[in-house]
């Protein structure tokens, strides 16, 4: 899609969606925190998506798959973020508006970020943006604030805490350290969230000309929107095929949804971690040391264990675990196996059709601490590539782009569909439950 179709779109799509909200363009201000949010999230594909391309082919939406779960670890240096919407490769956003009067926003959702962050006031814009000036509700944090700290590469400018978020092959973020008012449609009704902590980008180039205005982060640290509403958040993920799918839902705040089997979570600054003991297929534990997937704290040259992601489609695997798992699939799938893809060399693919092959397809289930679960379908691990070929979504990590990515395992997005995914920052603990996502509904 042209870059100037997509920002036609956006602007009707924000113009249209801002008519809900057009008797609070001036609001009071809460006084406090809710204790439940649920919203929509967009997937990029979708219908109600400002970037749905209807013209798109089966090949399009495979190389989407594949080339977003790749450009998700296009950051050479593993200890900062994870880039969250490279050359649009993202998967979910989240709408809210933001300010006093309210400004419509779409941002990427994040689990690998924590700063919630949108672009402010620009000299050319194709949509509406935060003019701090403007917003009555607009608050600059001081730099003796116990917040500033929290912020990336933060400094210190007449007072004021400002902040700078680096990525590689994306536009940087560099801009104010601020509080502000957000509005969010929740199960019909409009919730305010008070004193907000975010970041306001003053670069004039960011993600704007991609037709994204920021990031809404979910990641660890204290200045989160998870931290933020009570230490607890969960997402449900339907259907991530079709697109016209409508119950992807985000839950914050302290009534998330925590119900399902429970695992320990564990954090670092940046990623949540989790302790897988092994992988089954079917009725076959597959005989792979779980040693390979615990996380290494004293070698500091990579990144070890396993990270659970929002923004990796795919999942990847360490290659101990990978081609324990790949021969397996082999196994049960003898016939028809194509060795050479052009977009993929070294991924697993087959003739035929995924939705009638691969019935009968036994669970890949993942076995994490505490006698947890996670059960996924073959549309989980398959995706179709062609109208006559389909792929496995389980990668090698050995083939992403930087060396120091070669010993993590990652539950990618797909592995979660049909689940809702529970964080609890307080307790330490994960949860995962089989469900269908339209419970969310009205």
């Amino acid at each position: 899609m042209a870059i100037h179709h997509v920002r036609i779109v956006l602007l009707f799509f924000l113009y249209a969606t801002s008519i809900i909200f057009c008797y609070a363009s001036n609001v009071s201000e809460a006084k406090t925190k809710p204790t439940k949010l649920i919203t929509k999230l967009i997937h990029r594909n979708s219908i109600h998506s400002p970037f749905h391309n209807p013209h798109h082919s089966i090949e399009d939406k495979a190389k989407f798959i594949f080339e977003s779960s790749l450009a998700r670890f296009a950051n050479h240096n593993y200890k900062t973020y994870l880039i969250p919407g490279t050359h649009m490769w993202f998967i979910f956003l989240v709408r809210f508006y933001i300010g006093n009067p309210t400004i419509p926003q779409l941002a990427v959702m994040d689990t690998a970020s924590s700063l919630l962050w949108v672009q402010c006031s620009a000299r050319r814009s194709p949509i509406p943006l935060l003019d701090p000036i403007k917003s009555s509700t607009y608050a600059n944090i001081l730099c003796k604030s116990k917040f500033c700290r929290h912020f990336p590469d933060n400094s210190c400018i007449k007072k004021h805490c400002t902040y700078n978020i680096s990525y590689v092959n994306a536009p940087t973020s560099v801009g104010n350290a601020a509080t502000e008012q957000l509005l969010f449609e929740s199960d019909g009704n409009i919730v305010i969230v008070s004193q907000v902590i975010f970041g306001c980008s003053t670069v004039e180039k960011t993600y704007i000309d991609n037709g994204i205005n920021g990031v809404f982060g979910l990641g660890p640290e204290n200045i989160s929107m998870a931290r933020q509403l009570a230490n607890k958040f969960s997402y449900c993920i339907g259907d991530f095929y079709d697109p016209n799918y409508n119950y992807n839902r985000l839950i914050l705040g302290d009534e998330a949804r925590l119900e399902g089997d429970a695992t320990s979570l564990e954090m670092s600054e940046v990623h949540y971690y989790l302790n897988l003991q092994g992988i089954s297929i079917g009725d076959n534990k597959l005989d792979i040391d779980k040693n390979v997937f615990k996380r290494n704290l004293t070698d500091q040259s990579k990144l070890t264990g396993v990270i659970i992601d929002s923004g990796s489609i795919a999942t990847w695997l360490i290659n101990e675990a990978y081609y324990k798992f790949r021969n397996e699939v082999k196994r049960i799938l003898s016939d028809s196996i194509i060795e050479d893809m052009d977009e993929c060399r070294w991924c697993l693919c087959y003739k035929g059709n995924m939705n009638e092959d691969l019935k009968g397809f036994p669970e890949v289930v993942y076995h994490f601490s505490e006698e947890a679960d996670l059960e996924v379908g073959f549309d989980g691990i398959f995706y179709e590539a062609t109208t006559s070929t389909f792929c496995m979504a389980v990668y090698p990590s050995s083939h992403l782009p930087y060396k120091h990515f070669w010993d993590i395992t990652v539950i990618g997005i797909m592995a979660q569909q049909n689940h809702n995914i529970a964080y609890d920052l307080h307790e330490k603990k994960l949860y995962f439950e089989s469900i269908d996502c339209e419970v969310y509904e009205g």
